[in-house]
């Protein structure tokens, strides 16, 4: 993995590591360069999962800012792929089909379940292939068939404040993830609850690394 230039103080030291779960006494040193930032791009694959507004692009933009994971709007992909050309005498171009996305979710569950019918690689592996998130998946036919490309699901919750999407057009639920994020608290909190995801994908790859070591 090795060490990577602190992100967060920029060399100038840092006192407040809670975020990711590591004791306040272990602090960067202000040297620029701290064993506690880790740049994650191309470590393993996530797919996010969660209803709709819950935070699944609020986790997938920390993810790429913070851990350099790659990361592009899986709704925006899908607009360009699987929606517009079926909307298309109904809107400009797919810009416009995915700044109307909320207001339509049947339809783009539809429309994406169709997409990964046709011959070819499916939208979760085109999306991968130059990313390492995909977010937003919701159709249990889509999961199934691709849930072995990815390395963890993680499911963003926000049931305590936000109520869910209707069964029309989320067909996954918290169960189908072996990572839950709580986002019930205050938006300051998410970083942190990301923080300890990314302390368990950091602890296995320690494990892994021992593993490999002592065989």
């Amino acid at each position: 993995m090795g060490n990577s230039k602190c992100s967060r103080c920029k060399g100038f030291g840092v006192l407040d590591w809670a975020h990711l779960g590591i004791d306040e006494g272990k602090v960067c040193d202000g040297s620029g360069v701290s064993p506690y930032v880790f740049d994650l791009g191309g470590s393993m694959r996530l797919l996010i999962i969660g209803h709709g507004e819950h935070g699944k692009d609020s986790v997938g933009d920390i993810l790429r800012d913070q851990y350099g994971m790659r990361s592009v709007s899986s709704s925006e992909f899908a607009a360009q792929k699987a929606v517009f050309p079926l909307v298309a005498d109904l809107y400009p171009d797919w810009r416009a089909a995915y700044a109307d996305r909320h207001a339509h979710r049947e339809l783009w569950f539809h429309a994406i379940r169709a997409y990964n019918l046709r011959p070819g690689k499916m939208l979760a592996e085109q999306i991968l292939e130059a990313n390492d998130i995909y977010t937003g998946m919701r159709s249990r036919a889509e999961f199934e068939k691709s849930r072995h490309v990815f390395d963890l699901v993680v499911w963003v919750d926000a049931s305590r404040r936000l109520p869910p999407e209707p069964g029309g057009s989320m067909e996954l639920s918290a169960l189908d993830a072996g990572w839950v994020i709580n986002n019930n608290g205050a938006q300051e909190d998410l970083p942190g609850e990301v923080g300890k995801l990314v302390a368990r994908i950091t602890d296995d790859w320690v494990l892994t690394d021992a593993c490999a070591r002592h065989g």
